[in-house]
């Protein structure tokens, strides 16, 4: 007989965390979608990586410039705000997203502001976004007595 653990008892506190962050991140974008003046129900679908130094948050903007994204950093909420501009004619058809729109993505880990990188190319926006010096391990050495 195969017994299956459940996901709960097979994670780290690390995945826990995260999906803790990806949680509160989702609920954050909620609120502001329903009581933020003028936001629409759109927000870009982001990826994050992360390594030792940094994180990468890249999102999908396709059709915007660097003009039409505004990106903001504080503490450790990193805000992408932006707007599709709807054309002014007659579609017989009309699916993509048009107006404001608000993504909001909260780190565990403290962020240097000073070395944050926005770049937009071929529809995807990249902010790397440094972590600072206290958010990252240091090896202790052992001393023998």
């Amino acid at each position: 007989m195969l017994v299956k653990a459940h996901p709960l008892f097979r994670t780290n506190a690390a995945q826990l965390w995260g999906d803790f962050v990806e949680a509160q991140s989702e609920f954050d974008r909620l609120f502001q979608w329903n009581f933020t003046n003028g936001i629409t129900g759109y927000y870009p679908p982001v990826n994050i990586r992360e390594n030792e130094d940094a994180y990468t948050v890249e999102a999908r903007v396709p059709g915007l410039t660097k003009d039409d994204i505004a990106v903001e950093l504080e503490g450790k909420k990193l805000t992408i705000r932006g707007e599709h501009k709807r054309e002014e004619v007659e579609f017989t058809r009309e699916e993509r997203a048009t107006g404001k729109f608000e993504r909001i993505v909260t780190f565990k880990n403290v962020l240097a502001p000073e070395g944050v990188e926005a770049e937009v190319k071929n529809g995807i926006l990249t902010v790397k976004l440094p972590k600072a010096a206290e958010s990252k391990p240091r090896k202790i050495n052992v001393l023998a007595k």
